[in-house]
């Protein structure tokens, strides 16, 4: 039985239902369906009372429950370890990074950690939340990652230590040479965006702190979605429509002329750069990271 196949089960029990389960588990959920379909199929029996709802175990299974999840601590337990030790033993650290950040400011991390040690860095580029999964998980030892000015301002929490590395500014871009296009639009009471996911993190900080301040006469079309700031910004460079995007992102294309920052007719926003780690113990090359961290931004949370 595979470690993801009992928190899979878990997943649902505790959520209720196969589709809030999926979210969690960060697939989609035909795909959830499959591999549930896999585990029963594997046990050889049905596992769960589909005509419940909520969703639960069937009653012959649910008295195992508590074996499933103490199973589960042990097995990530011995995971851990296995794998602490081999890092330890070869150096080497894993770093979860959003995906701009692992083209702004991730390479500049591993830089200096690579200058003043001996070290194998293994940098994990994803979304927001499946970063905070791998970090959670123990599959990454430190976290990059953007945060509103009020998740900088709050405690961290228990489980979590963090340093601030940095503010950035959210701004809105387009394309230089198509000006007279997104003027084109004004005039007829529209502003062409490239939107985020509301559920992405800068969805989020859009939805929240760009929006409420754009003019209510002006109806914001989102020309393109997309989760990809990268995305974003070649949309923005391509006429398609504005995109906000951490600064850093946009800093050659505006330097060069293809963009023109927006931020003096449209809203912009502030996001901190954080690294973020569990509390507990750590091994010797977690610890000089987190101290070069430190060192070099003091700001801690």
């Amino acid at each position: 039985m595979r470690l993801e196949w009992l928190e899979d089960i878990v997943a649902v029990v505790e959520t209720g239902s196969f589709n809030a389960a999926a979210k969690r588990r960060f697939v989609t959920q035909p795909a959830f369906s499959r591999r549930i379909r896999a585990i029963e199929d594997y046990v050889g029996v049905e596992l769960f009372d589909r005509d419940r709802k909520p969703i639960g175990l069937k009653p012959s299974i649910s008295n195992h429950q508590e074996d499933i999840k103490r199973l589960i601590a042990q097995m990530k337990d011995l995971h851990y370890e296995l794998r602490r030790q081999g890092r330890e033993a070869h150096n080497r650290i894993v770093i979860a990074s959003q995906h701009a950040i692992t083209a702004t400011r991730a390479p500049a991390i591993v830089e200096m950690l690579s200058q003043r040690i001996d070290v194998s860095v293994r940098l994990r580029s994803a979304n927001r939340d499946e970063c905070l999964a791998l970090l959670m998980a123990k599959q990454a030892d430190l976290l990059l990652n953007y945060q509103s000015g009020a998740e900088a301002a709050a405690d961290p929490g228990e489980f979590l230590e963090r340093a601030i590395l940095g503010v950035e500014r959210f701004i809105p871009v387009f394309s230089a040479e198509r000006l007279g296009l997104l003027n084109d639009s004004y005039a007829r009471g529209e502003l062409p965006t490239i939107a985020y996911p509301s559920d992405a993190f800068l969805g989020r900080v859009f939805n929240e702190e760009i929006l409420p301040l754009i003019p209510r006469g002006e109806f914001v079309r989102r020309k393109v979605e997309t989760a990809l700031t990268l995305a974003a910004l070649q949309l923005a460079i391509n006429g398609v429509g504005v995109a906000w995007l951490p600064e850093r992102v946009a800093l050659e294309p505006l330097g060069s002329g293809l963009l023109c920052d927006m931020s003096d007719v449209l809203p912009s926003a502030t996001l901190s750069i954080a690294a973020v780690r569990l509390t507990g113990a750590h091994t010797d090359i977690e610890e000089f990271l987190w101290h070069e961290i430190l060192a070099h931004h003091p700001a801690v949370g």
